[in-house]
């Protein structure tokens, strides 16, 4: 048949070589692939390889991982700007305050977890526009067709298109999405709101314990002046021949006990002040003064505390960024019951296509697509059951909450109640400490009182001094505290200075 019809003999040659051909590409083809991913595979290998410089850890449970490279802030993050220069200014409480809002990095970071629910808000907006794509290629390829014997050759291809999308509906999915990042943000702006006030009530809590430090340090210094002079008026009578010299040792015993209690003050008055700049944002090292406060601010009238509680319900963020999370989790329940319905989309494309660089075949496209999961294994269901509990969760979150900021106001105003009773009861002791103690001074003079009482009514003056110390410092903690737990700004913590000094 062959030699009948020799046409058909060398087409069926050809075919065969062609089919040969094919084989021997693709068997290539498969040798690079193999090859291919057995050098993707090493190099996977590698990387991964306990030994390779990235995984480095400690060479024991016992020792500290050393990096090779002191450590820095990665490329486009910078850190604050260098630290306020105070050069021993003296500060007041909102000065201190404002310090820290702006050099804490707690504030820092809630404010960019603001800005970045705010960005999730833009996010979620973008499902209301089209999106546009623009695509184009350039391919050169050889293609090989079984069913044909015409071998057309290589063949350039050149195309491009742009395609615009644009959701119509997808059963309300898209509106409480945006309703959900919305609450995100309102929660993520209440949460860096009582960050803010977090940070002013630690300020003021270390304003006051470097104040009431400084106080101590005044009375310790008051102490050894007192000490120093019954040591002299002891060895003066003891010279005298009016007492023994065991009057002179324990009053001298008594001033080395000032004397150190001075040193432990002071080393107060130091870690006090490294607390508050702590605070602020600075350095523990950082040279400034604090100003004075006005004394007897607990004059000042209090309000019921069954209002104070009410408007604590309504003031604390914590509480607002609570409601804010319920919110989201009722966008959520919408968003899972949207699943539901379909989607639909408006799909237009237009391009071109050729074998010519410029082509001049143009292409157009016009349509709308519905998408409707009919079954998807119930997670939808699922979906919505999920929805609904967390719902309940946050719900049930935000009564836990509200009971323990009505603690938390209970708490606070019985505590400034009992500070502003104790200032008042250690007023009477300094008054009666210090008649005590001028009366066994002026009897050790006159030999009727020995050293014993003078020493013990120095003892009483002292404590009852650092007594009124303490309770004035509960009383600013107190104070601060209760207007935290309410929730009010921290402008409205300071004490009115109008009250005065008494």
């Amino acid at each position: 048949m062959d030699a009948a019809d020799p046409a058909n003999a060398c087409r069926r040659g050809t075919l065969v070589r062609e089919m040969f051909t094919f084989r021997v590409q693709v068997r290539t083809f498969l040798r690079f692939a193999i090859a291919a991913g057995f050098v993707f595979l090493s190099s996977g290998c590698a990387l991964t390889s306990p030994n390779y410089p990235s995984a480095v850890v400690a060479d024991s449970p016992s020792s500290a991982y050393v990096p090779d490279a002191p450590l820095s802030l990665p490329a486009g993050i910078s850190e604050q700007g260098a630290y306020p220069s105070l050069n021993g200014q003296v500060l007041d409480l909102a000065q201190c305050i404002e310090i820290a809002l702006d050099r804490n990095p707690e504030t820092r970071a809630s404010w960019q977890a603001s800005r970045s629910a705010a960005a999730g808000v833009g996010q979620s907006k973008s499902a209301y526009l089209p999106s546009i794509d623009f695509t184009a290629g350039a391919n050169r390829s050889h293609p090989v067709n079984l069913d044909s014997q015409q071998d057309t050759g290589p063949a350039n291809i050149f195309d491009a298109e742009f395609g615009i999308r644009y959701l119509l509906f997808n059963g309300g999915a898209r509106s409480a999405g945006l309703k959900k990042a919305e609450a995100e943000l309102l929660n993520a702006n209440f949460q860096h709101n009582a960050t803010l006030q977090d940070v002013a009530l630690r300020v003021e809590e270390a304003y006051y314990r470097l104040l009431a430090a400084r106080k101590l340090e005044r009375v310790a210094e008051q102490t050894v002046r007192q000490t120093q002079y019954h040591v002299d008026l002891a060895r003066a009578r003891y010279k005298n021949g009016l007492v023994a010299k065991s009057d002179v040792l324990k009053a001298e015993t008594e001033k080395a006990g000032a004397d150190l209690e001075l040193v432990r003050v002071r080393s107060q008055v130091r870690i006090a002040r490294g607390q508050l700049a702590n605070a602020m944002g600075l350095q523990p090292s950082k040279s400034f003064k604090v100003a004075e406060l006005p004394r007897n601010p607990h004059r000042q009238e209090l309000a019921d505390v069954k209002r104070l509680m009410a408007e604590a319900a309504v003031n604390r963020p914590e509480l607002r960024a609570a409601l804010a999370k319920v919110e989201s989790g009722q966008a959520g329940v919408r968003a899972a019951k949207a699943l539901y319905w379909p989607e639909v989309t408006l799909n237009t494309d237009y391009g071109w296509r050729d074998r010519t660089f410029i082509p001049d075949r143009d292409e157009w496209s016009l349509g709308v697509g519905i998408s409707w999961p009919l079954f998807d294994g119930l997670n939808r269901e699922y979906s919505i059951r999920r929805a609904k509990s967390d719902l309940a969760e946050t719900t049930a979150e935000h009564d836990k909450l509200l009971r323990g900021v009505e603690l938390e106001v209970w708490t606070t105003y019985s505590q400034l109640v009992e500070a502003g009773q104790a200032i008042e009861a250690a007023r009477v002791l300094v008054v009666s400490a210090d008649e005590s103690a001028r009366v066994m001074e002026g009897e050790y003079k006159n030999g009727t009182a020995s050293i014993i009482e003078v020493t013990d009514a120095q003892t009483a003056r002292t404590t009852a001094n650092v007594r009124l110390v303490q309770a004035r410092l509960d009383w600013y903690t107190a104070m601060a505290r209760l207007e935290r737990a309410i929730g009010r700004t921290f402008a409205q913590t300071t004490p009115d200075p109008a009250n005065g000094e008494n």
